[in-house]
């Protein structure tokens, strides 16, 4: 039987009337009382547990993906159909949703100073898991900028050559682009010049422009209720810090990129523009200045879904690879763990993980290495990787993939590309 708000009864009497057959009216009558209180005996005992096991279920269902998952690294949309203010009137800014403040005609705020020296907090490991020294960017890694091929290109502006495979079932992601970064060339490519949500991949232009505008790493930001209580609200993934706790600002770039922390994220856009509004205006500045396509365009700093909030494959190849030429940025992207320093509110300090760059390694790669990584999920986009290293043939290769099917299955799209041009 099925049993629901207050009709229990009126589903019971249909279901008793056709299983009693030739009862009389009073046993009828008897019968649906019985089977009615039966039925609510039944509804009272099992409805606890049948609801226990769906919150249980839907918590491990998260769980495993923050866990397991590349959903870890990018903040999930609340509603399932995406949050956003355009047409979605849910979306509120942090200082929209705590001041009542829009701001959405705020001036663009000027570059600040060029990228500083790593602080002395905390402590990294590179992909290769090798423990680092405080104070050092990667340990056993080249953090200095690469020239690729002599120069830095834009690789929004290169075109499919007639080398270029197109990618079909070699991956379920629906968009890919694989870049030979030393000969400035597009290897393999799907829908690479159509629009995509790029999820919490986006923190890596927000990345560069922190490392780009914060001289001093060792300045302590300080984690207000507001930054929060807004990730909380929006059910965004982050660092696990704690209001009134006083951060290293090379503490919270890592924040940034590991654990993918929205609150990182926040508090460095207050430290930069004053608000995340004004960050996202100094992130579509930038953009320009990059020379990427008129399809990308920043709503904010975070990569949660909005509909105005997009770029293509080839648009996040360039960030990446702009990214990679400052060694503050360049560092953090390649870090597989870090152990932040002792806070205020964290004796021990917390520890971030790049899991990625941990389950790449698991991957038959033939013979490539992936030296950083950053990833992103909302529904809309599905599972998002944007990484780079280097083939068994010591090319330099970037990869940017949107839209695969599942958790895993993005590394593993990311591992068959790495190992279809490793040689």
């Amino acid at each position: 039987m099925i049993y629901r708000n207050g009709k229990t009864k009126k589903i019971c009497a249909k279901e008793g009337s056709k299983d009693t057959g030739d009862f009389d009216a009073k046993e009828q009558k008897k019968e649906r009382r019985e089977k009615g209180g039966r039925g609510k005996r039944l509804l009272s005992t099992f409805l606890p547990f049948c609801l226990g096991f769906f919150f249980l279920s839907s918590t491990l269902s998260f769980a495993e993906e923050r866990i397991y998952g590349i959903s870890d690294y990018g903040p999930v949309s609340v509603n399932g159909n995406g949050v956003g203010r355009g047409k979605d009137p849910s979306y509120q800014y942090i200082e929209d949703l705590l001041y009542g403040s829009s701001g959405a005609n705020s001036s663009s705020p000027g570059s600040g100073a060029s990228s500083g020296a790593a602080s002395s907090s905390g402590t990294v490991s590179s992909p290769q898991g090798n423990p680092a020294p405080s104070g050092t960017a990667v340990s056993g890694e080249n953090t200095s900028p690469v020239k690729f091929g002599g120069n830095l290109q834009n690789l929004v502006k290169l075109s499919p050559g007639a080398s270029t495979k197109t990618l079909s079932s070699e991956i379920t992601a629906n968009y890919a682009v694989v870049f030979d970064l030393d000969k400035g060339s597009i290897l393999a490519e799907k829908n690479s010049s159509q629009t995509m949500n790029p999820a919490s991949m986006t923190k890596v232009m927000s990345l560069l422009l922190f490392a780009e505008n914060i001289p001093d790493q060792n300045k302590k930001l300080t984690i207000t209720q507001d930054i929060i209580s807004f990730v909380q609200q929006r059910g965004a993934s982050n660092c696990g810090f704690i209001a009134g706790e006083e951060v290293a600002v090379k503490d919270l770039l890592y924040g940034v990129i590991l654990p993918s922390g929205a609150d990182a994220v926040l508090a460095l856009c207050k430290e930069v523009s004053g608000s995340e509004t004004k960050f996202a205006e100094l992130m579509n500045k930038r953009a320009k200045e990059m020379g990427l396509s008129s399809q990308c365009y920043f709503q904010n700093a975070t990569g949660l879904y909005h509909g105005t909030h997009h770029m293509t494959v080839k648009d996040m190849g360039q960030i990446m690879a702009t990214a990679m030429q400052n060694p503050t940025a360049r560092g953090v992207l390649m870090t597989e763990n870090y152990q932040m320093s002792p806070t205020n509110k964290h004796a021990n300090g917390l520890k971030f993980t790049n899991l990625f760059l941990q389950r790449i390694k698991t991957q038959d790669l033939g013979g490539a290495r992936v030296e950083m990584a950053k990833t992103g999920f909302v529904s809309q986009s599905k599972f998002c990787v944007v990484s780079s290293g280097k083939g068994k043939n010591g090319r330099n290769l970037l990869i940017v993939t949107g839209g695969s099917s599942g958790t895993w299955q993005a590394v593993r799209d990311q591992a068959a590309l790495y190992k279809l041009f490793s040689s």
